[in-house]
Formats: C-alpha cells, structure tokens, sequence
C-alpha cells in the first residue's frame, strides 16, 4: 500500500539582472509618492520595495495601514512588502496575520513566512504547516530551505511523504548553477 503524498511544487523564479526601480531615489519622494492616492497600488509597491530593501524604519508602520485596510490588494501588498522587510519583527507580524486569517488566506501569509523563514522562527510555523501536511500539491517556489525542511517534518510526523517536483534555488548563484535538490530529500520513483 502506497503512503499518502504531499507534492511540493516549484518552478524557476524569474531573475531580475537589472537594478531595482526606485535606487537612485531619496526615501522622502518615494513616501510622496506612496501617499499619492492618485497613484494606483501597482505602481506604488517598487516603491515600497525599495524603502524595504533600505530598511526604512517608518515602513512597517505603513504595513499596518495596509494590512487595516478593508481592500485586499492593500492586504497583499502589506504581506509583500513585510517579506521584502524580512526583519525578526516583520516575521513576527506575519506570524500574527496567519493566526488572525482564515482559510485561503493562511495559505497565502504561510507562503510569506517561508519565504523569509530562518531557524529562529521554526516553532511557530512548524505549527502553522500542520494545515497543509496533508495530501496534496503545495507551491514551495521561493521558500527558505528551513521552511520546506519544517515542512517535510510535519508531514513525516502525520505519515505523509514528501516528494518535491522541481529545483528548490537557495540563493542567485543557485540559479546560475541550477542545483538539483536531491541533496534535500529522496525523490521517489513515479
């Protein structure tokens, strides 16, 4: 009899070889322009990005405007913008929304989580990937070794096997080699 299986998908992620958008831009014009109303979401989040990637201390301030606001896309682009953060505090936060989420949308914050996941946060999302441990197909593209090995745990606790279909890529120069991830876990004939 064949164990039940958990398929962990993932696929290439697109590499960027040019330099973010908004990198020649002072800190105080990208806050003007992500307080302009006038400008639409999407063209706000390089911004965004960018004061993430400096690590602007006012930031997770503006996340939990967002992360308040009754429009989805706001909520997204909090969820985003604190995984491009990925500070202790940022993970915590996130930690919180999945708690404070329901159903599909605990997919998505715990598909954030993994993404900036280190060591220091196992415990609570070894709790948190208990709801996906199950049979099934799961999108592990972009997370943190720790999370899918987290995640492989969880599974093997509930007697689920693993099997991952694609390349997991741990950092650019992964991309560049194009490590397979048998070094990972067993891949199980099919």
């Amino acid at each position: 009899m064949t164990q039940p299986q958990l398929r962990l998908l993932s696929r290439p992620s697109l590499s960027e070889d040019h330099p973010p958008l908004h990198v020649d831009v002072d800190s105080a014009r990208l806050w003007d322009l992500i307080f302009d109303e006038k400008v639409h979401l999407v063209l706000r989040r390089p911004a965004l990005a960018e004061l993430a990637r400096r690590q602007d201390p006012q930031l997770m301030d503006y996340c939990e405007k967002l992360l308040k606001s009754d429009d989805y896309e706001e909520w997204l682009t909090a969820l985003s913008t604190l995984t491009a953060i990925g500070t202790n505090t940022a993970v915590d936060r996130l930690i919180l929304m999945y708690a404070h989420s329901l159903n599909e949308d605990r997919r998505i914050v715990l598909s954030h989580v993994a993404k900036i996941l280190t060591a220091e946060h196992i415990k609570p999302f070894s709790i948190m990937v208990r709801e996906v441990a199950c049979p099934g197909e799961i999108d592990i593209t972009g997370w943190t070794r720790v999370a899918i090995s987290t995640l492989q745990d969880a599974c093997k606790r509930f007697g689920v096997e693993t099997i991952i279909d694609g390349m997991i890529l741990d950092s650019p120069e992964d991309e560049i080699e194009h490590h397979n991830i048998d070094d990972l876990t067993t891949i199980t004939d099919r």
